[in-house]
């Protein structure tokens, strides 16, 4: 025993048990991130869970692959065809195979909070408002800008569709800045409407991008010739996500702190629904899949959620699921001769049953 603890000198890790494996994470305030698989036809949705994220197959949301960990919580995630994007403090990795590090790109002296893929380049935006741009194979710089986050701090990144070698940024202050990255412009600025900028997205229309403020307005804004074309307003804090609707059908979702989602039909100008309560804390992130009329969802709340649009009212209601506790548990006990359940009590006032096998 005294040789074990000498070995445990120096570091608090246990040697008789080692960490297998979490049960009841889905997910945590980070927003999860949707890619497509042409070879496989399917859609995937990656959640983050602290220092390791979870990928799951949409259609029966059943868990593809838990990627390897990194050595402190990640803070955001982005992902292109191929590979899976996760900062973590003042570095970020490309992940293959939803799973291994092939990638890592240090740089920045602040912690990460944007990334956008971006062709062969990736780009990284961190808290002092240094913007970089990575080649992703090579790992080089490949260009730095550096905004004064007094005047300029940047708060969202969008590369607006058949935009080459552009993106647009938006501010705390309240403008946006449209760059031509390839030659180092700035091409427009935009005064904004006075308040901050909390989300971008790209509408279905060439040209038009949702602007997401602090004051809980959604504007629909031709960046082309910079004209509104129509406001929103919601009552439940600033837009934290936005999502458009492309199965034929003219609907915009808009996330809120408190756990609704608005849904606005952009041809009569007004809201439709209110999906109240989807998550019991903030809507993290909402993306409507591709030409589906399937909405993915999730929050700090430990949940992911998919919500199908078959109604003839045009409401949401829920399809599949995945959640675990939202608060501390207070009990956990095996269930079953098999050892294969475990029952486990909150204080979220729950009883969940979990598959250790699952």
């Amino acid at each position: 025993m005294a040789e074990m603890e000498s070995a445990v000198e120096g570091r608090t890790a246990s040697v008789l048990f080692a960490g297998f494996r979490a049960l009841g994470l889905f997910s945590n305030e980070v927003p999860h991130v949707v890619r497509y698989s042409a070879l496989k036809r399917r859609f995937y949705v990656t959640t983050c869970v602290g220092k390791s994220f979870h990928t799951y197959d949409v259609q029966k949301l059943s868990l593809v692959a838990v990627s390897n960990s990194v050595p402190q919580d990640i803070c955001c995630m982005a992902a292109d065809g191929r590979l899976v994007f996760a900062a973590y403090g003042n570095v970020f990795s490309a992940f293959a195979r939803n799973k291994e590090i092939v990638h890592t790109f240090k740089g920045h002296k602040a912690e990460i909070h944007l990334l956008q893929p971006f062709g062969d380049h990736v780009i990284s935006v961190d808290t002092d408002s240094v913007l970089i741009i990575w080649h992703i194979y090579s790992e080089e710089e490949y260009l730095q800008l550096t905004f004064d986050k007094s005047v300029f701090k940047i708060s969202t990144i969008l590369h607006p569709s058949t935009y080459l070698n552009k993106v647009l940024l938006g501010s705390e202050q309240g403008s946006l800045q449209l760059w031509n990255i390839k030659s180092n412009k700035l091409l427009y600025t935009f005064p904004g409407w006075k308040v901050g900028v909390t989300a971008l997205q790209q509408a279905p229309a060439v040209d038009v991008v949702a602007i997401g403020l602090v004051s809980g307005q959604v504007v629909i804004h031709n960046i082309k010739y910079d004209e509104t074309l129509m406001k929103f307003h919601q009552d439940w804090g600033p837009i934290t996500s936005i999502s458009f609707r492309t199965d034929g059908h003219p609907i915009m979702a808009a996330g809120s702190p408190c756990g609704h989602i608005g849904l606005w039909d952009l041809e009569d100008k007004k809201l439709i629904n209110q999906m109240r309560n989807a998550h019991s804390t903030a809507i993290s992130g909402l993306t409507f899949l591709h030409r589906e009329p399937l909405l993915v969802t999730n929050g700090a709340d430990n949940a992911l959620r998919i919500w199908i649009f078959d109604g003839p009212a045009g409401e949401g209601r829920l399809l599949r699921f995945r959640m675990g506790h939202s608060a501390s548990l207070t009990k956990i006990r095996y269930y079953g001769q098999n050892g294969q359940q475990i029952l486990s009590a909150s204080q979220d006032g729950t009883l969940q049953s979990f598959s250790t096998v699952h």
